[in-house]
């Protein structure tokens, strides 16, 4: 960022630069203090410049302001300097397309082109966009988003994608959600990630090729369906488990029980995300707030929350089933990105489902105990087999999963 200049009525207005109390443990924030009382209108301006990756660099997270061939995408709080207020804002968002080549568009996850409306900085934070020599893949409800051609085609895995984002907005009775899709091209090996905001996200994909297309199918579904089950997490930690585990959770079943996905899709997602992700995860035992301490430096790590929490919940749901106590969608479906549930809602619900044998599963679950599958998981639709592996030099138990002998016969 270069030319920051602040204004009100009075003229030119000198701020200083601190670290300032942030909304999330795992991202520092600054802010830029007035030397005078501002008067009337404040108004800033300043000349941003996409993010240089260094040399060898093999990742980079999601959530950035970046330029690639054609144009460049970006979010909210990585190039917008945003004003530090709790209240909902009237927003307006125009792209000025002037010096542009002919043809460019710019797209929000608000929406394309001129943006007008109320939202709160948190939702104009933690939004997505892309502008430039955009191609694309949509309809009225759904839409992809990418600025250089990948090697993949992205048409037939759109088209695989539409009913089941239908299918989730109708089970989470959001019956006029919308969903846009952006995807960048990395310089990395290895690419194939995802980062979320509500109605989006944010995916990327090897400039060097080797594309997995079952492997970016799964990140998709599993990124469009983080637009319903949330759990605060500004304590990177307390929440990671639901958020990540219950999409986990949600991208694995309604697609199988919707009939999109068949068996043998479903029990290699199973032992993708349960099985390597948790059970095979040498920091299965690590409690969920010592996690982040080492998370982006151990991607094992990083990963265990995802199937720690997607089993519990499973597991869960299973236990409320047997004991005719409903479902954990009777609490998920009361709470979302603006009404983000805590520890303690769900704590509450266990006692007044399943009593206080419940909230000590729970307990030990954060701290890291070692889950077992519930006898009744996942409907007994499939087969749990105990398996015996070495992990951490050690012999251990794990288990995996297999399509029942009688559905394999059908």
């Amino acid at each position: 960022m270069e030319n920051l200049i602040f204004e009100d009525e009075k003229g030119a207005l000198n701020c200083t630069e601190k670290e300032v109390v942030s909304f999330n443990s795992g991202i520092p924030c600054f802010g830029y203090f007035p030397n005078r009382e501002a008067e009337g209108n404040l108004h800033w301006s300043y000349r941003a410049f996409p993010r240089i990756l260094p040399e060898n660099y093999r990742s980079s997270p999601y959530y950035d302001f970046r330029a690639e061939p054609g144009g460049i995408n970006g979010s909210g709080f990585f190039s917008m300097l945003l004003p530090a207020v709790k209240e909902k804002m009237d927003v307006h968002l125009q792209w000025d397309m002037s010096k542009m080549p002919q043809g460019s568009r710019g797209i929000f996850s608000f929406g394309e082109g001129e943006i007008k409306r109320t939202m709160t900085v948190m939702d104009l934070g933690f939004s997505l966009f892309t502008v430039g020599q955009i191609h694309a893949v949509e309809n009225e409800s759904f839409g992809v988003y990418y600025l250089s051609e990948p090697e993949f085609e992205i048409q037939k895995i759109v088209e695989k994608l539409i009913p089941i984002f239908q299918f989730e907005k109708e089970y989470f009775h959001d019956f006029n959600a919308y969903f846009k899709v952006f995807l960048r091209r990395d310089p990395f090996r290895i690419s194939n990630g995802g980062s979320a905001c509500r109605y989006a996200f944010i995916s990327g994909y090897s400039a060097f090729g080797g594309f997995d297309s079952d492997k970016w199918f799964n990140t998709l579904i599993h990124e469009m369906t983080h637009t319903w089950p949330y759990m605060d997490d500004s304590n990177v930690g307390e929440g990671t488990w639901f958020t990540e585990g219950a999409t986990e959770y949600y991208c694995t079943w309604l697609p199988y029980i919707g009939g999109f996905l068949d068996e043998e899709f479903t029990v290699k997602c199973l032992n993708e995300k349960i099985g390597r992700r948790y059970y095979q995860n040498p920091f299965r035992e690590m409690p969920n707030m010592e996690i982040p301490r080492i998370q982006w430096k151990e991607r094992a790590a990083q990963e265990c929350p995802y199937g720690r929490g997607f089993l519990y919940l499973a597991n869960t749901e299973a236990w409320l089933r047997r004991e005719g106590k409903g479902s954990i969608d009777d609490l998920v479906k009361q709470f979302g990105w603006e009404n983000p549930m805590h520890t303690e809602d769900w704590k509450r619900f266990l006692l007044e489902r399943l009593g206080q044998e419940a909230v000590v599963e729970f307990e030990d679950m954060v701290n890291g105990k070692l889950l077992e599958p519930d006898p009744n998981i996942f409907e007994n639709r499939f087969d749990v087999v105990k398996d015996e592996i070495e992990l951490n030099g050690r012999k251990t138990v794990a288990y995996h999963f297999e399509i029942r002998n009688e559905r394999r016969e059908l």
